[in-house]
C-alpha cells in the first residue's frame, strides 16, 4: 500500500513538473506554428498572414519567413510577398510586409521578430533590445536564407 502511494506521488510530481516547465516556455515566447486562422489577441503582434497557394496564417514572423524560403516555389513566393501582412508591434495596425521594418535579436534566436510601420519605431525598440538589428523585408528574407 505504501509502495503504491509512493509511486503515485512520484508520478504526480513528474507530471506537474512537466506542466510547469511547459507553462514557463509559453510565457517567454509564442510558439511559432502555422495556424488555421488569423492570430488574435496578444499573439497578433507576432503573427503574419497572406496567400501562398491559398491563405496561410502563422503565429510568428520567423516561422512564416522560414516557410516562405524553404517550402514555397517561386510563384508561391511572389504571391506570399505581395499579400503578406504583419502587425505593428506598438499599435496592432495591419501593415503590408514590404512596408514594414523588423527588429531581429541577433544574439537570441528565440526572441520573436517584431514588425513596425516606421523605421524610427523599430530603431527605438531595437535600442532597448540587446543585439538587435533593424531590417526591411528584403533584408529579413535574405538573412533567414543564411
Amino acid at each position: 500500500m505504501l509502495r503504491n502511494f509512493f509511486i503515485t506521488a512520484l508520478a504526480l510530481f513528474f507530471l506537474s513538473a512537466l506542466g510547469f516547465n511547459a507553462a514557463l516556455a509559453e510565457d517567454i515566447t509564442p510558439t511559432c506554428v502555422q495556424l488555421n486562422e488569423k492570430a488574435s489577441g496578444d499573439m497578433a503582434k507576432y503573427s503574419l498572414h497572406g496567400e501562398a497557394n491559398g491563405q496561410v496564417f502563422f503565429s510568428g514572423i520567423s516561422c512564416a519567413i522560414e516557410h516562405r524560403n524553404r517550402e514555397l516555389c517561386a510563384m508561391e513566393m511572389v504571391s506570399f510577398d505581395t499579400t503578406a501582412k504583419v502587425y505593428d508591434y506598438n499599435t496592432a495596425e495591419e501593415i503590408d510586409i514590404g512596408k514594414a521594418y523588423f527588429c531581429v535579436a541577433e544574439k537570441n534566436k528565440e526572441t520573436p521578430i517584431v514588425a513596425f510601420e516606421s523605421q524610427e519605431d523599430a530603431e527605438k525598440y531595437g535600442a532597448e533590445t540587446e543585439g538587435a538589428v533593424i531590417l526591411d523585408y528584403t533584408g529579413l528574407t535574405d538573412r533567414e536564407l543564411k
